[in-house]
């Protein structure tokens, strides 16, 4: 059971990513509450996060990289 948590939990990480990664390729700023919402994540899940509104904004290759690396780390450091 953990271990399917830990694949889920992955997957959604690889998710939010690729959808950073595409409004990146468009030089589109995104938000959390976007990503969220672009993945049909439920709200009772991300709704009491900080920051939903704010830009991510990301300038370059190796930024959209350290964003990759930040997100599989917050996703393995939730439980």
């Amino acid at each position: 059971m953990k271990e399917d948590l830990k694949t889920a939990e992955k997957a959604i990480s690889i998710a939010m990513f690729k959808v950073i990664e595409l409004y990146y390729s468009q030089k589109v700023a995104v938000t959390w509450r976007d990503i969220y919402l672009f993945l049909h994540i439920p709200e009772h899940i991300w709704i009491d996060e900080d920051d939903l509104d704010e830009k991510i904004i990301i300038e370059n290759d190796e930024a959209l990289e350290m964003m990759r690396e930040m997100l599989i780390a917050r996703f393995n450091t939730l439980h």
